[in-house]
């Protein structure tokens, strides 16, 4: 228990010892047994109070810690006082001009069903994060939040709660998520997975990730539906994955399914969209030849149809929003190649 401890344990029975009763032979103490028995009970509990400090005072330490650990990994910030150095840029910024679009006006590409979650790949210092910051100033945001570290469970779950409360456009912003899954553990994956998951899919977040490598099929290529390659990337090719014979023809199925569900024929009204350049068959077997699952299909034509709806309300006739929706074989390509990216490892 330690000198300390011993010492007030014996200070404490002389306080609680009553003096003597004068006037008997033997000056015995006058205490009854009720009293003695709530004196010990007293004694006992500031004894165990005692003993139970030291890892009161480890757990005190350890939450203030963990709270300093989720300060420096996460950020949160107004982006109206961000400061942008966007340097040969340019053309990367008007490549994007559809997707930066879509997310400052949510409402004009409402029956499109794509994700909000954008991958940026380039090689380090390359200057990804700025350029996720001229985005979120291009498109309108609110708040930035940054997770620095996206290995620490706490910060992605302190960022997931404030994403909740928010109802402001925020951007969620993910450096180099690439090494967090080649060494994170099963909790954090399952934290990373949540938190994109859940937040991608309302129309006042935008998830940005940063990488420096990409693998096909990986978990950050499943993770996010849109890819984009910065110059100075060395792709590998840019091609369809390996798929087995089987599943080419599901795959065909899957594209006619979007493709007509895209189409006038279909009957979607606003966000119906005419084939120009190209058959029915052409735009399906352009898609399937590209994707390696179902799920990039789906991405693929819709990112063609945000791109299409981006030009049409571009367009410098005075009634662009009644003219259809022109879905042509370059969107296709445009979409093929911010979905199926396939990037070899790059130097560190």
């Amino acid at each position: 228990m330690g000198d300390a401890a011993t010492c007030l344990f014996t200070s404490l029975l002389a306080t609680l010892t009553p003096p003597p009763v004068p006037g008997t032979p033997a000056e015995v103490p006058a205490i009854s047994a009720e009293l003695l028995t709530e004196q010990l009970i007293l004694v006992a509990t500031i004894v165990g109070a005692i003993a139970a400090l030291p890892p009161l005072i480890e757990f005190l330490v350890e939450r203030r810690k963990r709270r300093e650990r989720i300060e420096l990994s996460l950020d949160d910030e107004p982006v109206s006082q961000l400061s942008v150095r966007l340097a040969g840029m340019d053309g990367v910024l008007r490549d994007l001009d559809d997707l930066i679009d879509r997310a400052a006006n949510p409402a004009a590409y409402r029956g499109l069903n794509v994700g909000n979650e954008i991958l940026i790949v380039g090689p380090a210092l390359s200057g990804k994060k700025m350029l996720a910051r001229a985005i979120a100033q291009r498109a309108g945001f609110d708040r930035l939040i940054t997770v620095y570290n996206p290995r620490n469970p706490d910060a992605l779950a302190r960022a997931k709660a404030r994403l909740r409360k928010e109802r402001r456009k925020v951007m969620l912003l993910l450096p180099r998520i690439d090494d967090v899954f080649r060494s994170a553990t099963e909790e954090v994956e399952a934290e990373l997975d949540a938190l994109i998951e859940s937040t991608s899919e309302r129309e006042t977040v935008l998830v940005i990730g940063t990488a420096t490598r990409l693998d096909p099929d990986d978990d950050v290529d499943n993770l996010f539906g849109v890819k984009i390659v910065l110059p100075g990337t060395t792709p590998s090719v840019r091609g369809p994955m390996p798929v087995a014979d089987a599943m080419r023809p599901i795959l065909r199925d899957v594209a006619a399914y979007y493709v007509q569900r895209a189409c006038a024929a279909q009957g979607q009204g606003a966000m119906s969209a005419v084939l120009d350049g190209m058959t029915l068959e052409e735009a399906v077997e352009r898609v399937a030849a590209s994707a390696g699952n179902p799920a990039e299909v789906e991405d693929i034509v819709q990112v063609a149809l945000t791109t299409a709806v981006h030009e049409r309300a571009s367009s410098a006739r005075a009634n662009a929003a009644a003219a259809p929706l022109m879905l042509t074989p370059a969107m296709i390509d445009r979409a093929i190649a911010r979905v199926v990216v396939r990037v070899e490892r790059l130097p560190a």
